[in-house]
């Protein structure tokens, strides 16, 4: 995945969801009545643009961050304090003139046109098949957070919070919304064939944390997608291994007095003895031998870990793998479930972010974006397209919060002007959007930040 390839799949996508949006307000303003003067998808330089017969103009622009609906006469929502003054003719069809709840609509009508985007891609996704695994689990510490509430090798995740998840992906935001709480997991062992067992996970330690590659194994998890053996699959020419006398096919029988179960313990083990000699029983063609191991060491940080060289031998777990895909009517309704959740979760982590449960480390901007354009890109359309509708959700779900500058500032007054009777003062609401300005503004330069330090 090179950086042209991001850039280029972040284009794409961001333009979609503009255009999706910002067609939102457009339409709806044209069925109000209200003059669009002009439809543009990014900001800055117009690169390009044209007229249609009635006027508007549509303009594509240099910057690719966003875009705008100008509306004849939204500025003058106050009409005893008009800022322009609105010609005789265009009177019916200034924004300024209309009844508030036409104004509500124009404005809802963007960040709706996002969340029913979102519904369209996953319905398309679950018609057209999504490559999945399901939720399975390998307890990767014994003595971590999952292996204390009760986690087994080879549970199956069926819920979370009372919740029904289907893969890995619904398991993992499910308690990612849940982080800092206790929340109730339903699982079945033997991959799914056993009994229901409810149980709690204390998710009070767990930090999520943007530089992290495996969230799940801070809390002593793994998704179960292979079994290890003993057996050996691959010997590093020149390693610890080979120097010791170990060979593929080669069966770990013990280490230590210890007598092999996983291979995970067994490579803990190496890494904890860097230098140190591991007594090794192994078996080879019906043989029992006896081995020392002497591990490298190696740097990782501030501390020393051990390395041998070695590979076990994996073999698929067929049984978690599966295919989504659903008939029409089926996968429109899982497709509007699966957004309608998508959006809790959105509003659950904006309440987690809010109370400091999770980090603002953890706020992405245009470069995490791009990176999870290219990578979607390059594992296939449907996890393209599942990353853009994730990404639509959420901007959907931001842009209704009542924040003044965003569409769900704008929808807050409209409420307040339909309870008054009357719109408030251009002073007050002034103030307000200068206060959402810079609250947006900073959110910008912090989630540049974070992706700049954490993500590059």
């Amino acid at each position: 995945m090179t950086v042209i390839t991001s850039i280029f799949y972040f284009v794409i996508a961001i333009g979609i969801l503009i255009a999706i949006h910002e067609a939102g307000h457009f339409v709806m303003a044209r069925l109000c009545g209200v003059y669009v003067e002009r439809f543009a998808l990014g900001f800055g330089p117009r690169l390009c643009s044209f007229r249609d017969r009635v006027g508007t103009e549509y303009a594509l622009c240099a910057i690719p961050l966003g875009g705008y609906v100008k509306m004849y006469g939204e500025d003058s929502s106050d009409s005893k304090n008009e800022k322009i003054e609105i010609l005789p003719q265009y009177k019916k069809r200034a924004f300024c003139d209309k009844k508030v709840w036409q104004k509500f609509l124009i404005v809802f009508a963007g960040p709706f046109c996002n969340i029913v985007l979102a519904w369209f891609l996953y319905t398309f996704n679950f018609m057209y098949g999504v490559p999945d695994f399901k939720p399975a689990v390998d307890v990767t510490d014994d003595a971590g957070v999952a292996a204390q509430a009760g986690f087994r090798n080879e549970d199956l995740i069926v819920s979370v919070g009372g919740v029904e998840v289907a893969d890995w992906e619904e398991a993992l935001y499910e308690l990612i919304s849940h982080v800092k709480e206790d929340v109730v997991v339903g699982v079945r062992d033997n991959l799914g064939k056993g009994e229901l067992r409810n149980i709690t996970v204390n998710l009070s330690s767990w930090n999520i944390d943007p530089r992290s590659t495996d969230l799940l194994n801070q809390i002593g998890l793994d998704s179960l997608k292979f079994r290890t053996s003993g057996t050996v699959a691959t010997v590093v020419e020149g390693s610890a291994a080979e120097k010791a006398g170990l060979m593929a096919d080669d069966r770990i029988v013990s280490y230590n007095g210890q007598s092999y179960t996983v291979w995970r313990k067994f490579s803990e083990a190496i890494r904890e003895n860097p230098g140190k000699t591991i007594e090794l029983n192994v078996e080879r063609d019906g043989h029992l031998l006896e081995l020392n191991l002497i591990p490298d060491v190696k740097s990782a940080g501030d501390e020393s870990i051990g390395f041998a060289g070695i590979a076990p031998k994996t073999e698929n777990v067929d049984e978690v793998f599966f295919e989504r895909s659903y008939p029409f009517g089926e996968a429109v309704i899982r497709g509007g479930e699966k957004t309608y959740r998508m959006g809790i979760v959105t509003l659950q982590i904006i309440k987690k972010f809010i109370t400091g449960d999770i980090s603002v480390k953890n706020v992405s901007g245009p470069i995490g974006i791009a990176k999870g354009a290219g990578l979607t890109a390059s594992l296939g359309l449907v996890y393209y397209l599942s990353f853009l509708a994730l990404v639509s959700v959420n901007l959907g779900v931001l842009n209704l919060m009542p924040i003044p500058v965003l569409d769900g500032g704008h929808l807050f007054f409209y409420v307040i002007e339909f309870v008054r009777g009357k719109p408030m003062s251009q002073a007050v609401m002034g103030k307000l959007l200068f206060i959402g300005m810079l609250l947006l503004l900073s959110l910008m330069l912090l989630a540049v930040f974070n992706d700049i330090y954490y993500g590059l």
